[in-house]
């Protein structure tokens, strides 16, 4: 009997210690880890996905699976652009280059170095690897807003060499319906 109540003592304790330790609260995660896990997870996806050889405009394998990622404003920049291309036949009239990554479009790897998140907003500095070696600048920063606890992408950056923060894809889109500009994703291509 004295054996019985010490194994159920045991298993008592064991079940209690355990039932606690599992309803503690987890400590949440800072606004800066988050979205940081969020950019890593896309750009680690996007690099799969668009890698499968999906046919349509560079860029599209992200709006056709995941668009609930980005804001309306850029679904909506980035399809018309797609159809003013289609109109447009082999005139280019819009993007030349990928709008997540940029001219030169899907490198081996992508690593989230700097974010700086405040207000609800993020900007997460993303690193290209090509051959192995990581670039020392950034090669996109894309701006990110929280609502209803879930990152989505509000702009992208690509900074130059004389530019840091560089030129933007909303702006970018903006000034290719207005004036029928290239784009100046041609002047951030490497030689």
């Amino acid at each position: 009997m004295r054996v019985l109540k010490s194994i159920s003592l045991v298993f008592f304790l064991c079940f209690a210690v355990s039932f606690s330790v599992s309803c503690q609260e987890r400590r949440p995660e800072s606004p800066s880890d988050s979205c940081r896990k969020f950019v890593g997870k896309f750009y680690s996806w996007y690099l799969a996905a668009d890698s499968k050889g999906d046919q349509g405009p560079a860029g599209s394998v992200a709006l056709k699976y995941r668009p609930y990622l980005f804001s309306r404003a850029i679904v909506e920049a980035v399809r018309g652009d797609y159809e003013a291309q289609e109109k447009a036949g082999s005139d280019l009239v819009s993007l030349d280059g990928d709008p997540w990554v940029g001219a030169d479009g899907l490198s081996e790897k992508y690593i989230v170095e700097k974010v700086t998140a405040t207000n609800g907003r993020c900007l997460a500095e993303v690193h290209a690897v090509w051959e192995g070696k990581e670039d020392e600048a950034p090669d996109i920063i894309p701006e990110l807003s929280i609502s209803n606890g879930r990152w989505r992408f509000v702009n992208f950056y690509f900074p130059s060499p004389s530019n840091p923060r560089g030129w933007d894809l909303l702006s970018a889109l903006k000034a290719l319906r207005k004036e029928g500009k290239r784009s100046p994703l041609d002047k951030n291509k490497k030689p």
